[in-house]
């Protein structure tokens, strides 16, 4: 079983452009965004190099200036994304798990939108990206999403790290997942991008609490930090971290070959590549 813990849904045509910034980090040459690619473009590579699940993200947003949030969140747009993801997931039935972006700055409002994917769609992942809310990821306004997350059993996927996107980096510092792991034991929260500059925080937060994961996603794998990648095979941190394509930006048959290439045992590179991914995020939809 190989789970793909990132992997985007196409943007509609009229839907935001990629972030300039984002774009000009990675080749256009694996990029659906170069080549206006579909969900059957997914399903051809996850078929051609054994991929079985991926986490099929969709964040509503817009393209703004570095201090103004991008977060394009409104009961429209919340029931658009989750419909196009519920679409993609029934054209495929058992190949994706959705993934919706929602915004914790709107506070109570936040909580409502979490119902509606959950209840209304069956949505079992909540991604929230603090460089495009506002908001820090410990930021009191985000309680109540995480509550909700926490109570109707949805995990959350937070970016960690300097962004890509010209956006401030201290709302992504790896350190704040920690009161909100304490708060929340029952809530299991994945953190992405590994969190460079912070990796040791990084890895810190992993070692500390049983609820906090890691996908790779946005690093391809030989780019990986070293202690991160000793930290991968060892016993305490061989069940925390989990492999990601970050399609369309890198394409999947070059992340799935520097994972194999990795220092890892069998074992170790086993679920990294597909049990952590699926213990977490559950089957996929459909199946």
């Amino acid at each position: 079983m190989i789970f793909d813990a990132y992997v985007a849904l196409p943007a509609a045509e009229g839907e935001a452009a990629p972030d300039p910034a984002v774009a000009a980090l990675f080749s256009a040459g694996t990029s659906a965004y170069a080549a206006g690619g579909t969900v059957d473009d997914i399903i051809r590579d996850y078929d051609a190099h054994g991929v079985d699940v991926g986490l099929l993200t969709k964040v509503p947003r817009r393209l703004t200036a570095p201090f103004v949030p991008a977060m394009d969140i409104s009961d429209a747009t919340v029931h658009a994304a989750c419909q196009q993801l519920v679409d993609a997931a029934r054209a495929y039935p058992g190949r994706f798990v959705p993934s919706v972006g929602l915004d914790p700055s709107l506070g109570y409002a936040a909580t409502r939108h979490v119902r509606v994917a959950v209840e209304e769609y069956g949505i079992r992942n909540v991604r929230i990206l603090p460089m495009w809310t506002g908001i820090p990821i410990d930021d009191p306004l985000a309680y109540p999403l995480y509550t909700t997350c926490c109570d109707l059993g949805a995990s959350v996927s937070i970016n960690v790290g300097v962004p890509g996107p010209m956006k401030p980096a201290r709302l992504q510092r790896t350190i704040l997942i920690d009161e909100i792991a304490l708060c929340f034991p029952d809530l299991q929260i994945v953190m992405s991008h590994v969190g460079d500059p912070w990796v040791d925080e990084t890895i810190a937060m992993l070692t500390k609490h049983p609820n906090v994961h890691l996908m790779t996603a946005g690093f391809t794998p030989r780019r990986l930090p070293e202690r991160l990648v000793s930290f991968m095979d060892s016993s305490r941190g061989r069940a925390k971290v989990m492999w990601a394509s970050y399609y369309p930006l890198l394409g999947v048959e070059r992340c799935l070959s520097e994972a194999r290439a990795l220092p890892l045992r069998p074992e170790s590179l086993e679920v990294y590549l597909g049990a952590n991914g699926t213990r977490v995020f559950g089957p996929p939809m459909g199946k």
